[in-house]
């Protein structure tokens, strides 16, 4: 792996980000520093970009507080709107509406597969920094897969 080219990308996906611009080709920059396995990279990649986000008052144990801190990072770096659908101390399951990998991309042939383990690794990364316990995100169902209208995650924390 190239960490000079990686840390690179991380840095500019970052400022992107926060300025609300797309970050595609960056991501794509990210493949060439690790090499294939798309689905595995991705996450990896968004798992590395999630734990360098600035967690302030961190570790934070409560999960309404983990929620509420979680949807306000979502917000600023304007990863998309988190819809809660399920949650207690072990995980926390929710939609996401207007999901950067896949937003602008059409449904025009239905995939069995999820398209956005880029954001399941953010996810991840961004609870595991707050909570600093090992996390494991999952997209649960693509929009690109045809039977719903948002890409759905569930992130597990472990609980001690």
């Amino acid at each position: 792996m190239d960490r000079k080219l990686m840390e690179e990308m991380l840095t500019r996906m970052k400022l992107h980000l926060l300025k609300g611009e797309d970050i595609g080709n960056l991501k794509v920059g990210a493949l060439f520093a690790l090499g294939e396995q798309l689905s595995a990279i991705f996450y990896y990649v968004g798992h590395e970009l999630g734990s360098k986000i600035e967690i302030e008052n961190g570790p934070i144990t409560e999960i309404g507080q983990i929620i509420a801190k979680f949807i306000e990072i979502t917000q600023q770096y304007h990863l998309g709107e988190i819809i809660i659908d399920e949650q207690d101390n072990g995980h926390i399951t929710f939609h996401l509406a207007d999901c950067n990998s896949c937003k602008d991309l059409p449904v025009a042939t239905p995939s069995d597969n999820s398209f956005c383990s880029f954001e399941a690794g953010v996810f991840a990364g961004i609870v595991e920094r707050m909570s600093n316990k090992r996390c494991f995100a999952q997209e649960l169902e693509c929009r690109l897969q045809g039977r719903a209208s948002h890409c759905q995650f569930m992130i597990v924390i472990p609980t001690d």
